[in-house]
């Protein structure tokens, strides 16, 4: 056997870690949410311009460009998976393209015992014909009432223009959403379906795989971004604020540690923040993150001002241009964004503007 042959052989089979296919798909789907909330962050620098959708496509950055490929193809993968997996509840062979590999078909057929060895090399059919042979057996009551939601008409659409956009990447790669319509895409079709996806019972156990740390959290991005979502006219700028929040959520360092290691991280964080502050009265430009509930928020500075003929200021002001905390990274640039209570958040204020 060639080296390269041996290298690419010494793996595992994932059954070998007592893990289900199905927290594979959970692992896609926590990628395919870190890279929707890290859509903003790639393009923060354009703030009012990118919320009201006037943006010119070649101002689309590359980092936007590789957060909403990945975006689109780790949540076709969730989906994709999650229906394999509840076609394989039934049986295996209605999920494999199994032709040409007589003696395991001929198992499968018989019930008997296959091993996870013998299925490694055999393919499974394509999104397209899984999904629609999921939603014929769901119409049919031959699965479990319970995955009904697969049939509603906006499902069925939302999955299929997915895989086509996805598919768009994968063998093309020449189309990209621009930011606003996937905010709506995602935000009003897509994580609803997550939403029904994880309150079933087979997978509401596997929140580990996939979910930001919570505990901290004073909003819960998923539900506010859905919530935004379906009003009649969505606030791009409240999304991006929720999707910071997601974002940063996933790099909370509070995930990891307790007690007395979390402490000195809270206050490692906030002595950052501290010398950060150039001012003397520090606690007014330190904030309680809403992500991590660590004193590190910093609130930073820019001014401007009129001079006249004499080279006098004649008028002065300061205004809050970013906020940036330094325990968990959550950040935001001030242009177009609204502060937290003018979205309905009972959360101190992060901009405001003073003219001497």
């Amino acid at each position: 056997m060639s080296d390269i042959r041996n290298l690419c052989s010494d793996g595992f089979a994932i059954p070998d870690l007592g893990r289900s296919m199905d927290s594979i798909a959970f692992l896609s789907l926590k990628a395919a949410l870190k890279s929707y909330f890290s859509t903003y962050r790639a393009m923060d620098y354009y703030g009012r311009e990118l919320f009201e959708n006037k943006l010119e496509n070649s101002s689309y950055s590359s980092e936007y460009i590789e957060q909403y490929s990945e975006t689109i193809i780790h949540f076709q993968h969730f989906f994709e998976l999650i229906c394999k997996d509840i076609l394989r509840e039934e049986n295996e062979l209605l999920v494999l393209n199994i032709d040409n590999n007589h003696e395991v078909l001929f198992k499968l057929v018989k019930g008997e015992e296959v091993q996870s060895e013998e299925l490694v090399n055999i393919k499974t059919i394509e999104f397209d014909r899984t999904f629609n042979r999921l939603c014929e057996l769901i119409t049919k009551g031959k699965l479990n009432s319970n995955y009904s939601f697969f049939t509603d008409k906006n499902t069925k659409e939302a999955l299929k223009e997915l895989n086509i956009m996805r598919n768009r990447i994968w063998h093309r790669g020449i189309y990209v959403m621009k930011y606003k319509d996937l905010d709506l895409f995602i935000g009003k079709y897509i994580l609803p379906i997550v939403k029904e996806i994880i309150s079933l019972e087979k997978y509401s156990n596997l929140d580990r795989f996939w979910k930001y740390r919570q505990k901290e959290l004073k909003i819960d991005p998923i539900d506010e971004i859905i919530n935004a979502c379906s009003k009649e006219h969505p606030s791009i700028d409240h999304i991006a604020f929720l999707k910071e929040i997601g974002r940063a959520a996933y790099h909370n360092p509070h995930s990891h540690g307790f007690g007395f290691m979390k402490d000195e991280v809270a206050n490692r964080a906030t002595r950052i923040a501290i010398n950060e502050i150039p001012f003397e009265d520090k606690e007014s430009y330190l904030i309680n993150c809403p992500v991590c509930s660590t004193n590190s928020l910093v609130k930073y500075l820019e001014s401007d001002g009129e001079i006249d003929e004499h080279g006098v200021y004649s008028s002065y002001w300061t205004w809050v241009n970013n906020v940036k905390c330094y325990c968990c990274s959550f950040e935001l640039q001030s242009s177009g964004l609204k502060n937290p209570s003018e979205y309905g958040y009972d959360l101190p204020d992060f901009w405001y503007e003073e003219e001497f």
